[in-house]
């Protein structure tokens, strides 16, 4: 009896634990501190960040309209929305991270086998990443100083802003204008390239995205408050005008979440293709079939951006060259007539331009030569259709289709602010959609991806611990005795 009632006792750590969550058993901050830190330190940085743009370059005197001034030159909103800087105060990180963006798209284009050594270092792992991150920050320098010279050469000839200290006329004064505070914003730059790779490393990661996210989303609510008062003016008016008013602005606001679920939707969407494995016999049900994902918009936002950086610089050497918008230069009139979005021609150029990267980038983020090899080597194959080169050619097709109806999309929504603004009164900034939104979107849905990555890490962490831990616990030495 005695033995049959020591058999039916329970360890006492079953009792313990049973029926308990994980938030009964501890608290989520103290069981995913790792997170939590990354998340903090990203909102410490971010805050100091924002206070940098507060910070007005020094001997530099801002007049009086510089700010409506800015925003009317299409130039200084590309910057902004590439840079995530504040052009709009014109502080000392000014530039943001645009130098380096133009400077990292040349670099990988020159690494896609058109410079064998930069092609070589691409594909040599980490190390070969070190090296091709070095050079984009060499090659950052001159784009930093000649964004820093237009932009100081553009608002002195509009007046928005003048020498603060001598003799403005004097070829010493000048000089230190148009030397020193290019450097400063250069400066800047890198200062923000600093805290984005602190980001990457020490936060939540993708800092130069998270940079040129907050860059972006800070200036919404300033954006739907003009908006608000380009249609519902403060003076008395007529009941039926304001009321007019009023419908227009609930009906931006309207569409502009719709062109958001339009967004996420297809950053979400995705082709399944199955896949199979040699001598794993068929599988039970559908729904446990593994499958190779492929979304509708595989280059992600990387198209728009690349369109944009790549029409900022001609757009940047004009207005170097035709700051007072008095020349008759052959390239400032190219530039102006058919790279500016108040043409038809610019917005024509600019939406080819995104279509063409994105059918480029597509095969580049995929590489469907890469996956046919892997899935040789594997043992792996998509039902009716041969492994290598028919697997290939399979999906290069199938990422083509499904290109065209991201390359259209992406491109419809970055040209959609510019048609809006051709078509009606309303000024370009303030309409919906842009290269700004997708950029948003994209980065927000990439950022909640890696945090609930992290989670699932953290999970799976704890859960061997915990069996660990019992498997210890329930452990006894054998003894002959």
């Amino acid at each position: 009896m005695a033995m049959k009632k020591a058999t039916k006792r329970k360890p006492n750590f079953i009792k313990t634990s049973k029926g308990k969550n994980d938030f009964e058993r501890t608290n989520f901050f103290t069981k995913n501190k790792d997170l939590v830190f990354r998340i903090v330190f990203t909102l410490l940085v971010l805050l100091i960040l924002r206070v940098g743009i507060y910070i007005t370059v020094p001997g530099v005197k801002i007049n009086e309209g510089f700010t409506s001034g800015v925003s009317d030159i299409q130039f200084f909103q590309l910057l902004s929305t590439l840079g995530g800087g504040s052009i709009g105060k014109f502080s000392i990180l000014a530039l943001g991270v645009s130098p380096y963006i133009t400077a990292s798209i040349i670099v990988q284009l020159l690494s896609t086998d058109v410079i064998p050594v930069l092609s070589r270092w691409s594909k040599s792992g980490e190390r070969g990443r070190k090296k091709l991150d070095k050079l984009t920050k060499i090659l950052m320098i001159p784009f930093a100083i000649m964004q820093g010279e237009a932009t100081i050469f553009t608002l002195q000839a509009k007046g928005l802003i003048t020498p603060g200290w001598g003799d403005a006329t004097s070829a010493a004064s000048t000089g230190f204008y148009y030397v020193l505070v290019p450097l400063i914003m250069l400066a800047g730059s890198f200062l923000m390239l600093w805290i984005a790779d602190q980001i990457t490393v020490r936060g939540v990661g993708n800092g130069v995205s998270i940079i040129i996210f907050i860059g972006i989303i800070t200036t919404m609510p300033n954006n739907f408050k003009a908006t608000f008062q380009f249609w519902v003016s403060n003076t008395d008016e007529e009941a039926a005008i304001l009321f007019d008013g009023i419908l227009k602005f609930m009906i931006y606001v309207g569409v502009f979440f719709l062109v958001i679920f339009a967004i996420v939707l297809t950053n979400e969407a995705e082709r399944k293709i199955p896949i199979q494995q040699t001598g794993s016999g068929l599988v039970d049900s559908k729904d446990h079939t593994p499958y190779l994902p492929l979304k509708i918009n595989n280059a992600g936002v990387i198209p728009v951006i690349f369109a944009s950086a790549i029409i900022s610089t001609p757009i940047t050497i004009s207005q170097i060259i035709d700051a007072k918008g008095t020349s008759d230069n052959g390239f400032v009139y190219f530039a102006n007539h058919f790279l500016s979005f108040d043409t038809w021609w610019g917005i024509g150029i600019y939406a080819v331009m995104i279509i063409l990267f994105t059918f480029l980038y597509s095969q580049v983020q995929i590489n469907p030569e890469k996956i046919a090899e892997n899935f040789q080597k594997s043992g792996t194959f998509i039902p009716g259709i041969k492994p290598g080169k028919d697997t290939e050619k399979y999906l290069t097709g199938t990422i083509n289709r499904l290109s065209v109806l991201g390359a259209l999309f992406l491109s419809g929504i970055a040209i959609l602010p510019y048609v809006i603004s051709k078509l009606t009164s309303l000024p370009s900034n303030l309409a919906i959609g842009g290269t700004g939104l997708i950029i948003c979107i994209s980065v927000a849905i990439q950022t909640v991806q890696q945090l609930k990555g992290r989670l699932i890490q953290q999970a799976y962490i704890d859960k061997k611990k915990e069996k660990f831990t019992v498997e210890n616990d329930t452990w006894r030495p054998s003894s002959i005795w």
